[in-house]
């Protein structure tokens, strides 16, 4: 039976990757909130997750590249609870709540793997600290 030290650092770099796309989308919204018509996205969690084993596709000219809906790349429309006349149904408030919950996930993931690396360095150092 073998241990493996690396387990877990695929994980934790998807969901790094999850939450910094989310705060794109969200910014994207905040950046829209006057824009008539506007409609705000957000990540499809159970999508993204579902796609997270997936090749990466690097060039359009890829198979699978073009074609693929919003939801098979993890996006949705998130709207409000209201939509103003103008079409726009960015709420500020909303969004900004959203922004601060994802950035404190963020965070918390980063210090996951700041500690998991500070475990690997140790054990790599023959448990002398450096």
């Amino acid at each position: 039976m073998g241990l493996d030290l690396f387990a877990n650092l695929a994980a934790l770099q998807k969901s790094l990757d999850y939450h910094l796309s989310r705060h794109a989308l969200i910014t994207s919204n905040l950046a829209n909130v006057e824009t008539p018509g506007y409609r705000p996205l957000d990540l499809n969690f159970d999508a993204y997750l579902a796609r997270a084993g997936e090749l990466e596709v690097t060039n359009p000219r890829h198979l699978g590249a073009a074609g693929q809906s919003r939801f098979e790349l993890g996006l949705m429309e998130d709207p409000g609870p209201t939509v103003r006349a103008d079409g726009n149904a960015v709420s500020t408030e909303r969004e900004m709540a959203k922004l601060a919950a994802n950035s404190l996930r963020y965070r918390a993931v980063t210090e996951m793997l700041s500690r998991r690396m500070g475990m690997l360095k140790y054990a790599a150092s023959d448990g002398t600290r450096r």
